[in-house]
């Protein structure tokens, strides 16, 4: 199956770099990163809450990118205690 996504300009840039540091394709790097999610998903308590870590650290750092305030939130230690 091929699908075609269009990343946002400074994921691609990190997904390249990520590839070539591994010393991969950055279609290998994909696969491997998406599956590695879903093993992740549905492993043990452990592995789905870092993987919950993960996906939450990735949105408070795109919001955090995207200019997006921090005053008056909570911190990451607030909400994952």
């Amino acid at each position: 199956m091929t699908i075609q996504v269009e990343l946002p300009k400074q994921l691609e840039e990190q997904v390249v770099r990520a590839a070539t540091r591994a010393g991969l394709s950055v279609e290998d790097y994909v696969v491997r990163v998406l599956a590695a999610d879903q093993d992740a998903a549905g492993g043990t308590r452990a592995a789905r809450m870092e993987r919950a870590d993960a996906l939450a650290m990735a949105d408070y750092r795109a919001w955090t990118a995207a200019g997006c305030p921090e005053d008056g939130a909570m911190t990451m230690d607030d909400v994952f205690g």
